[in-house]
């Protein structure tokens, strides 16, 4: 494959095969194995909603469900009613909205700047690790990333406007975010739009009547969920759910699960420092965190200076990340994906940087040169000696980008173009690897749980024929498709012969000890797949990582 070919086909139409290589990744995502634990759950209880039909009650597993708010439930099990329980179905809804978050991200840019930025922002967004990890392993954060973008460009357009259908949608988006994770939903459009009112002192905008008909809007999007709760959980006083007595429904969801983690009211306190974010950005803005720093780097220096004759200025951006970024620190629990919904505001900020180098910052260049030459240090690392393929293929189509994006990187002229083509090749070649063959490697070879489950639906087994022992995962229930039962060690002497239990090694040794038969119908390797340490990924030492789970059989 020659430089001037690869060099031919690139400059034809750069933007449409990149698009199309997002999108290859995407779909490779849409058909992984769910992960345990998050993922799993959520894709169980999906799964639970499509066979009960009970969609303003929300049962996990049979019990009171009250952690996440509703949307991405109503979502994916629709979907398996469409299309069947598996991978696919419980991904694909995220999957569509992941791209209305990617191309409201553009369109919102496109209000405010030139076109190449508003490309750059959208690409920016969608090629960001978070990105790549939320459509594949899917949680509530991308649909309420996407509705969080969509409301900011869809509203902005309306004060520009004055039509009232942009109004309508605008709030139809806020209803969506405060679906998908409650209050945070409408604080984040609230606080960015809300922020650029106050710097830029259009004091009219902030007092508008139209306002409470959005309030209304949003109001009647809840409602289904708010009746739900309501019935689920206040009108039933004698109830107990995740360790609160006589749970309000109501006030959880718009009280206590969100500002609860910031005054103290909710019992979720995980340790997390302040700066917890600030470290966890560093990875999941990848490989665009350089921009992102310098471009607030940037904005924060706008504030000071004089606006230019024809400059545009907006600070939603600033606000929808910066301000943001802080009330979500504020929590006592954090975990990385909740930052999320800040990235289509983060990815403006990085592409509006990056979209006016137009020569020098050679130091600009070497700092991205060393990011882009460790991920493909990585890629090499990790075929070669932790997971090395069974095919050629793939080596082939990486090597084939690793040389693109440096043909690529020489050939653009402008530093602008240079470093971020060369930079989408080389994440597009990373992401590559892991959807095709790393995730699906890891969650075949050693989530022992979904290999079982898929096993028990093979062979038909029923809830009176399979039953778990000491240990449960998420993903056994998705893949069998059915809610699984547990026993104590003292009903196992009970079961029937030809019952077949779930169990892991430890529990395995509890069942010797009693001295009740039963013989191993399967065993696979288990491990953690979504707390990977370095003794893991070496093979070395892989072994010594690994507990078993198994399918036990009760014989006489």
């Amino acid at each position: 494959m020659s430089e001037h070919y690869l060099t031919k086909v690139w400059y034809k139409n750069p933007y449409f095969y990149i698009v199309l290589g997002i999108l290859i990744i995407y779909g490779f995502n849409l058909f992984i194995d769910v992960m345990d634990v998050d993922a799993a759950q959520y894709a169980s209880i999906s799964m639970e909603m499509s066979k009960s039909g009970s969609y303003l009650e929300v049962y996990h597993r049979g019990a009171d469900y009250l952690d996440k708010p509703p949307l991405l439930f109503w979502l994916s099990s629709l979907s398996m009613s469409v299309f069947g329980i598996g991978n696919f179905a419980y991904k694909f809804p995220s999957f569509l909205l992941a791209i209305l978050g990617i191309y409201s991200t553009y369109r919102f840019a496109l209000l405010f700047y030139s076109k190449k930025t508003a490309v750059f922002a959208g690409i920016i967004l969608a090629t960001t690790q978070a990105l790549f990890l939320i459509t594949n392993d899917v949680r509530t954060d991308t649909n309420l990333l996407a509705f969080v973008i969509f409301s900011a460009w869809q509203l902005t357009v309306y004060l520009r406007t004055n039509q009232w259908k942009h109004l309508i949608l605008g709030f139809i988006g806020v209803g969506g975010a405060m679906l998908a994770k409650g209050p945070i939903g409408i604080i984040s459009v609230v606080v960015a739009l809300g922020f650029d009112f106050l710097v830029q002192k259009q004091w009219k905008y902030i007092f508008k009547w139209q306002w409470l008909i959005g309030i209304l809007i949003v109001a009647v999007i809840l409602a289904p969920m708010t009746y739900g709760l309501y019935h689920q959980f206040d009108l039933h006083p004698e109830k107990t759910a995740y360790e609160i007595k006589s749970p309000s429904g109501v006030k959880f969801y718009y009280w206590t699960q969100s500002f609860g983690r910031i005054t103290g009211e909710s019992s979720w306190n995980n340790g997390s420092p302040p700066f917890f974010f600030v470290h966890s950005i560093l990875w999941d803005f990848q490989p665009w965190i350089l921009y992102l720093i310098l471009g607030l780097i940037a904005t924060v220096k706008s504030f000071f200076t004089k606006r230019k004759d024809g400059e545009t200025r907006e600070y939603i951006t600033f606000g929808g990340f910066v301000l943001v970024f802080i009330a979500l620190s504020l929590s006592k629990y954090k975990l990385p994906h909740y930052i999320f919904v800040t990235f289509p505001f983060a990815a403006i900020i990085a592409a509006k940087y990056l979209a006016q180098l137009e020569v020098g910052k050679k130091w600009v260049q070497g700092i991205q040169i060393f990011f882009n030459s460790l991920f493909w240090i990585i890629i090499g690392f990790g075929l070669i000696f932790l997971f090395p393929p069974d095919n050629i293929l793939l080596p082939i189509v990486l090597v084939a980008l690793f040389i693109a994006s440096w043909v690529v990187f020489f050939k653009q002229k402008v530093v602008s173009n240079r470093l971020f083509f060369s930079t989408i090749l080389t994440i597009l070649g990373f992401n590559l690897m892991l959807a095709s063959h790393f995730y699906p490697t890891l969650i075949n070879g050693y989530q022992g749980s979904a290999q079982i489950g898929k096993i028990v639906h093979e062979k038909g087994l029923t809830d009176k024929e399979f039953f778990y022992f000491d240990v449960h995962e998420h993903s056994l229930d998705f893949y069998s498709q059915m809610i699984t039962q547990g026993k104590q060690l003292h009903e196992l002497v009970d079961l029937p012969e030809g019952t077949w239990i779930y169990t892991n090694d430890e529990s395995f040794e509890k069942i010797k000890a009693a001295k009740i038969p039963f013989k191993v119908v399967e065993e696979f390797d288990d491990f953690t797949v979504t707390q990977l340490k370095l003794p893991f990924l070496f093979p070395s030492t892989r072994e010594e990582t690994l507990t078993k789970v198994y399918i036990l059989e009760r014989v006489r």
